[in-house]
């Protein structure tokens, strides 16, 4: 859907026209990547797609991606307060997804956790204020992009050189319910002749602790030595990311770009998968507890050559790694031992491009992509608590799996009758190590049917590859996840219809529709006293999404939208399975609305302010399969309605051409705790209540 991006601007200077009238421009000239790899009109994308600016991510406050993805017409986000998982249009991933089913990038770069396939959407992924703008895209986009760009891709452009600042910097400082909690970001960059850099740094530090097990979980996996506790001892959260960026660029010529980006992060883990509650009290001489501490590394070289002035020639290289962190550790409910993960992977990925634009009505992308991924996923080390010795185990051997994959993709637009018919199509086949070869497709119509009026008809089709984590999991302790070798790639295909009509910049509506048909999804189900990794599923989904932008200049800005799913499985089980489970959708809502609003206040005392709110209403979710066969009946969890609310300054410059903004921001008002439904036996309440004051600065 597309997103009209009505906002009201920050600026490092006092700018000669108003915030407004700059705005305006921006939005009528909004200029996206994502959906052909070649610079267009938003409005005529072959796509549909959203982009979300930084005056939106600085208007609602947002801190992260997730939170981004979350406020996002089409999507939903289960926190298990580890990581966020994503699903888009009523396909969620299962346990251990980290949302996957979507390709998240910066700047055209995929930063997947590779041995899940899974995507961290935290503090730890990017600094936001070096973000320009994120363009997402809703739909199989697998022609372009390869395995994974399943169900979308969420292309995060970071500031270029054009846009340079000196100094950003971003803090949040309050309270997370009755913890501490803060957030930094510091970002700078600049511009030498033709040289430009960008450098940033993003650290979280918070706690959930304090939040209890929802009474509705079935049948969660409790240790005896937590005393019938319900609720949290640690939900600690620490995050890191740090990103650089040099770049020589020739006008005309060409530019030759490294980059280089490294994420971390600690959570604890009283609501992990495999037992909860595990944290011991403070001061309890018995230290128990699961912490997840991952960590990972891209290093990045692009470089464009203008070989005339039809054709541009593309490369890129990355190299990759990531695994485990010393800290991390796991318990299973066990008094005897717990679990010392030593998983890890490195690789590289590698792009050579063409983009042939003879003229304005026609383009051609074409190219070809080589992955290598190398894969250490060793048996886990069980460690005797009293004496910090390892408990032998049969699996001793190295356990290291290699993947290849080598594509070739092209694609085409072409506007048949100028403004009234513009064609795309597209083709990818991919020929992978483990699980062979896949052609991917799309094909679409975009039309301006009238100056204000879009109208897009499109069709893909996408696969996602097995993960090293699905393929070859031991499980750290009974009722955990097991691998499966034979796994094979999940299939979807779309069809899709939006009609969009925005007769002025003040005023924009959109309205779509889709149906797709997902086959072989592949996730950990339960299997006896595990849950196993198997083609579970095939699933069809019907959409209706719906989206409608107003504003006038500084004295109002709205949006509201609302999203129907109805979506069906087949399971393909039998007898009692079959007949408890039933072929309904799970965990993902059969409606989402949302609401965002900022208005002027009157400003006597010459301070400009803003106030706002955001919320969204989540319609019921059924309980996912594993607390659905726990409980012995299907059971739904109720809706829910969480509020966001703000009041923040506008257009404050306490020092000459250096902006300021202070904000205060309160996240789910009400303190709703849900819960959303969980993947093994039991439920997650939501994030508490948190009070943060921002304070924002360019120098």
């Amino acid at each position: 859907m597309l997103i009209l991006c009505i906002a009201s601007g920050a600026h490092a200077e006092e700018p000669d026209q108003s915030s407004d009238d700059l705005d305006l421009v921006k939005l009528l000239n909004l200029q996206v990547s994502t959906a052909t790899k070649t610079a267009e009109n938003l409005d005529e994308a072959p796509a549909v797609i959203t982009v979300v600016t930084r005056e939106d991510i600085h208007r609602f406050g947002y801190r992260n991606v997730g939170e981004v993805l979350s406020h996002c017409l089409g999507f939903f986000a289960v926190d298990d307060h580890i990581q966020p998982n994503v699903g888009v249009r009523g396909v969620m991933g299962g346990l251990g997804a980290e949302s996957g089913g979507i390709k998240v990038m910066i700047d055209g770069r995929s930063v997947a956790y590779r041995t899940t396939s899974g995507n961290w959407l935290g503090a730890e992924l990017i600094p936001l204020e070096s973000i320009k703008q994120i363009e997402i895209i809703r739909g199989p986009a697998s022609a372009l992009y390869g395995a994974d760009a399943f169900l979308g891709v969420v292309n995060i452009i970071t500031v270029g050189p054009d846009e340079a600042r000196p100094l950003e910097t971003r803090v949040f400082m309050g309270a997370t319910g009755h913890n501490p909690a803060g957030q930094l970001e510091v970002v700078g960059s600049g511009r030498m002749g033709r040289w430009d850099i960008l450098v940033g740094s993003s650290v979280e530090y918070g706690s959930r602790t304090g939040l209890e097990m929802p009474a509705i979980s079935p049948s969660p996996n409790i240790p005896a030595y937590a005393d019938g506790r319900t609720v949290s001892n640690n939900l600690d959260r620490r995050s890191l990311g740090l990103l650089a960026r040099v770049g020589y660029r020739v006008p005309d010529a060409g530019h030759l770009v490294a980059s280089a980006y490294l994420s971390e992060f600690s959570r604890g883990g009283d609501f992990a998968s495999w037992a909860q509650l595990t944290n011991s009290a403070e001061g309890d001489p018995f230290v128990t507890g699961t912490r997840i501490e991952l960590g990972k590394a891209l290093f990045n070289l692009d470089g464009l050559l203008h070989a005339s002035k039809e054709l541009d020639l593309a490369a890129n290289a990355t190299y990759f790694l990531g695994g485990t962190l010393p800290g991390d550790r796991v318990e299973t409910g066990s008094e005897l031992y717990y679990v010392h993960r030593r998983t890890s992977y490195r690789g590289v990925d590698s792009t050579f491009e063409t983009r042939f634009i003879p003229s304005p009505r026609f383009n051609l992308v074409a190219g070809v992509e080589a992955l290598y991924d190398d894969e250490s996923l060793p048996a886990p080390e069980r460690i005797i608590r009293q004496t910090e010795q390892i408990v032998p185990t049969a699996e001793t051997r190295s356990r290291r799996f290699d993947f290849a994959n080598l594509g070739a993709y092209a694609s085409s637009n072409l506007w048949l009758i100028e403004r009234y018919m513009k064609l795309t199509g597209g083709v990818r086949y991919d020929n992978h190590s483990i699980y062979g070869g896949q052609l991917t497709g799309r094909a679409g119509i975009t039309s301006r049917l009238a100056p204000p009026l879009v109208m897009k008809i499109l069709y893909g089709s996408a696969f996602k590859a097995p993960s090293p984590y699905l393929l070859y999991a031991l499980p750290l302790g009974p009722g955990d996840v097991v691998g499966n070798a034979e796994l094979k790639p999940q299939k979807i295909h779309t069809l899709e219809y939006q009609l969009s009509f925005k007769p002025s910049a003040f005023f924009g509506i959109s309205s779509g529709v889709s149906y797709s048909w997902l086959r072989d999804k592949a996730e950990f189900s339960p299997r006896g006293i595990n849950q196993v990794a198997r083609n579970a599923a095939n699933q069809t989904t019907f959409t209706w999404e719906t989206r409608a932008d107003f504003r006038h200049y500084d004295d109002y800005s709205t949006y509201a939208s609302f999203e129907w799913i109805r979506s069906r499985r087949d399971l393909g089980e039998v007898g009692y399975v079959a007949e408890t489970v039933g072929d309904e959708n799970v965990v993902y809502p059969s409606y989402i609305g949302r609401l965002g609003a900022t208005v002027g206040l009157p400003s006597p005392a010459s301070l400009p302010l803003s106030l706002g709110a955001e919320g969204m209403l989540v319609g019921p979710r059924h309980a996912a399969d594993a607390s659905v066969l726990a409980y012995g009946a299907p059971f739904d969890l109720d809706p829910y309605l969480t509020a966001n609310v703000f009041l923040t300054t506008r257009s404050l410059y306490l020092f000459p051409g250096h902006e300021t903004v202070a904000a205060l921001r309160v996240y789910n008002v009400t303190g709703e705790l849900g819960p959303d439904p969980g993947f093994s036996g039991f439920e997650y309440p939501l994030a508490p209540r948190e009070v943060m004051l921002e304070l924002r600065h360019t120098y």
